[in-house]
């Protein structure tokens, strides 16, 4: 799921939602998508930035992610699995009409003794639903759809609450505006993008454009353009053996520095611990 934008679902089944395997190789920088987004981890563990919030996933836990957050996840080396669902908001809207009248907020975070049972009994269905999906079997189909609408209904139940109103033309526009620049910086990242070159593509001036893009993202303008960078770096370190620097400025890192503590910081190891822990790695 190579995605650093508005990130377009394709694979939606014509049943409304879609069930993939998530592993070190599926981090994603910031982004967003219209379908909801549960991730459950099996091993190991992640770390899911929403609206400037940072959580952290241990095996057996999971995180829904509300249609048109802004986003990303970092999955933690070297074993780490989870099983991830896009479900798609028109699908939701056919069942439930008064879907949009609803935010729905699951994580280990907000877990209180009155939603603890029925957050229990989510990672139930999401074991099943694992299991069902490593077996494929000729019900597939059929039992994956009951078990996602088994995991809606109790979501729904437990860990949605009522909102203020739907998005507004304002939250539309600075979504529009983000998926923008992030088309923008995953075309041209390999060049030296500057913040006024980012300002004049949404017509803003250089400060107000610096303000908007931290606020909707918790990061600066610079560190998500080097972020997106290290992302494309990580995953030519896995799958070629080119050397480090080459593949640096191939993608547009300039700074040997700053790129050996960013890499650290996001990933928790340097990138020839990187190639290590990928050799052979049956995960990957």
């Amino acid at each position: 799921m190579e995605t650093v934008t508005h990130e377009q679902i394709d694979h939606i089944m014509d049943n409304g939602f879609n069930i993939s395997f998530v592993t070190m190789e599926h981090n994603s920088p910031y982004h967003w998508h219209r379908e909801m987004e549960i991730l459950y981890i099996l091993n190991g563990n992640a770390t899911v930035d929403i609206d400037k919030e940072k959580h952290t996933l241990h095996p057996m836990e999971l995180i829904a992610i509300d249609s048109s957050k802004v986003h990303n996840v970092i999955y933690d080396m070297n074993h780490t699995m989870g099983i991830c669902i896009h479900i798609s908001k028109n699908f939701m809207r056919r069942l439930l009409p008064e879907i949009e009248l609803l935010r729905i907020d699951c994580s280990m975070d907000i877990l209180t003794a009155e939603n603890h049972p029925a957050y229990m009994q989510l990672c139930e269905h999401l074991t099943a639903l694992t299991i069902l999906y490593v077996s494929q079997s000729t019900t597939y189909a059929l039992r994956s759809q009951a078990l996602v609408l088994q995991i809606l209904a109790v979501l729904i139940e437990s860990f949605s609450t009522p909102m203020t109103g739907t998005l507004s033309v304002k939250d539309l526009k600075n979504l529009d505006r983000l998926d923008n620049i992030f088309q923008y910086v995953e075309q041209h990242y390999k060049e030296p993008v500057t913040l006024q070159d980012a300002a004049d593509r949404l017509m803003l001036n250089k400060e107000y454009f610096c303000r908007f893009f931290k606020q909707n993202t918790g990061v600066s303008f610079l560190v998500y353009i080097n972020q997106v960078r290290i992302h494309h770096i990580y995953h030519d370190l896995v799958h070629t053996e080119d050397a480090t620097m080459d593949i640096m400025e191939r993608h547009g890192f300039v700074n040997q520095k700053l790129f050996y503590r960013m890499f650290r910081e996001i990933y928790g190891c340097t990138p020839r611990q990187l190639r290590t822990l990928a050799k052979d790695n049956p995960y990957m």
